[in-house]
């Protein structure tokens, strides 16, 4: 496996988002084939900086289980444009 650092994980995380809205953290986890830990800890950085928000819900639709999902803030909207 290709080690891939931590500029190239956040790209693939902007780059999921513009696909979709919304993204849960599992989600990303394994569509990035990135371990859950390592993506929760980019999503961390990535909202400190203001270009994503991380949003804790409190029951999936699915199972009942509590989740987390990102989605990308205005700001984090224009970098996507621009990129």
């Amino acid at each position: 496996m290709k080690y891939l650092s931590g500029l190239e994980i956040k790209k693939r995380i902007l780059k999921a988002l513009k696909e979709e809205k919304e993204i849960s953290l599992r989600r990303l986890e394994t569509k990035l084939n990135i371990g859950y830990n390592s993506i929760k800890r980019h999503c961390q950085e990535l909202e400190f900086f203001r270009i994503v928000n991380i949003i804790k819900h409190n029951k999936n639709a699915r199972n009942g289980r509590p989740y987390t999902s990102i989605e990308l803030t205005n700001y984090g909207k224009d970098l996507a444009k621009n990129s």
